[in-house]
Parts: structure tokens; sequence; C-alpha cells
């Protein structure tokens, strides 16, 4: 005689089961999802947009850089190409970290995934199969060792103009490039209410160290820490904290 009660017991457990497994699965994906979102290094208060042109790209970088894809496993293989010089490179696993981006260009990434399944295990791949890299050639690094800020922060305070100057060495890939248009900057923290604007709206590239500054305006409502983004010109994020808290 057919036990129904253990039966539905067993569908039940089951559903439950898929419904756990969905639910792990859709999780990997908005946790997947939410790491390409940092590693892209978008902002919702960046001064400096992506252009249209650069939004057809997984990343842009300057030559001479690597790109951090986070933990990947060996059964995973990439192919680089690079349309410029005509190359293509095969590699394994995390050896894309380690791939230095040397030349200028476009660079088309195939993506493919070797490992086998098992039904317990979410089946969405990391990357799409073919994405690309464009990769410039100008160079932008600060030194915020030597910032500078022409006045004191303080809670409470308005201020109009306020100037950041920060050195910053700008590299070009063989001379290419003689002017750009000055990178921008934006200011964080808890009742942090500050924009930020170049005081020099163009750069000319030399091979020397250049001061960069910037006008700051707004005030601080609250006791906080201040953490400022500093853009380069392929929009990336190079972050300096204030070791001090705003009083």
């Amino acid at each position: 005689m057919v036990n129904f009660t253990f039966l539905k017991i067993l569908l039940a457990n089951k559903k439950r089961g898929l419904n756990r497994l969905q639910i792990d699965c859709n999780f990997k994906m908005q946790l997947g999802f939410l790491f390409i979102f940092l590693f892209m290094g978008y902002s919702s208060v960046a001064q400096n947009k992506i252009n249209t042109e650069n939004n057809q790209f997984f990343k842009v970088i300057s030559f001479g850089e690597k790109i951090d894809f986070g933990s990947i496993d060996s059964s995973i293989s990439w192919t680089i190409s690079n349309s410029k010089n005509n190359s293509s490179t095969a590699l394994l696993g995390n050896e894309i970290n380690d791939y230095v981006f040397e030349e200028t260009g476009e660079y088309e990434i195939h993506f493919q995934e070797n490992r086998i399944h098992n039904e317990e295990e979410c089946n969405h791949p990391m990357f799409e199969e073919r994405f690309r890299i464009k990769v410039e050639g100008v160079k932008l690094s600060f030194d915020f060792s030597k910032i500078q800020f022409s006045e004191k922060l303080t809670k409470g305070r308005n201020y109009s103009d306020l100037i950041i100057t920060v050195p910053a060495k700008i590299t070009t890939k063989d001379n290419s490039v003689t002017k750009l248009p000055a990178p921008g900057m934006s200011v964080a923290g808890i009742g942090v209410l500050l924009t930020a604007q170049p005081v020099e709206k163009e750069i000319i590239i030399s091979n020397k160290i250049q001061l960069l500054k910037y006008k700051v305006s707004g005030m601080i409502n609250e006791e906080t820490y201040v953490m400022f983004d500093f853009y380069d010109f392929n929009n990336q994020v190079q972050t300096y904290n204030l070791p001090q808290i705003i009083k």
C-alpha cells in the first residue's frame, strides 16, 4: 500500500530543494554582477563620465598595465588577440592576471570555461564568451604623499575657493599625445556636500611632474572621514583617504 503522506513529504522536500538551489544560483549571479560593477570602477558621483565610445569595452586601461580578474579556476582558458599587430596569446586560469597589455589598441578576449558542472552548482559563466579591452597611450599616476590643501577642512564651514594640489606623472606612448582635457575629482563621506572642478581645463603634457589643481566648493555637515577620488584619463579611480576625521 502506498504511503501518500510520505510521498507528499518527499515532493515538498524536493520542491524546497529546487527552490533553494535556484535561490543560491541567483544569489551567486547577483554577487557576480556586483563584483563586475565594483571591478569596473563606476561611481554615481563621478564628474568624469565614460564617453559613449568607451561604453563598448569591458575595461579601458593604459599601456603597460595589468587587469585583475580575481581568482580564476585553472580549467578556464583565455585567448588574447590584438588586431593592431595581429598577435594572439593563449593563457590558463590565473595567468590572465599577470598579462601586461604593452601595446595600445583594442584587444579581444575569448573566455572559455572547460569545467564540468554538477547539478548543485550555478552554471552561469563569470564573463562573456568574448569581450574587448581598450589600451590607451597615456598613463597618469598621482603622488598622494605630497598632496596639499590651501585651507584646513572643518565641519560646518562653507567653502568656495579651497584648492587641492596634487603632483602627477603623465607618461605617453611614443609621445603620441601633447594635450588632454583635465581629469575630474569627486569627494565622498557622511554629510559631505563638496564638489570639485579642475582649475585648468586642459593639460599640456610634458615629461616632468605636473601639479594638478582642483577647486572645491560646498561644506561638510557632520564629523566624518573624507575620501577623494581622482580620475585618470581612462576614468579609472585613484583614491586618497584623508587620515584625520573632520570635526
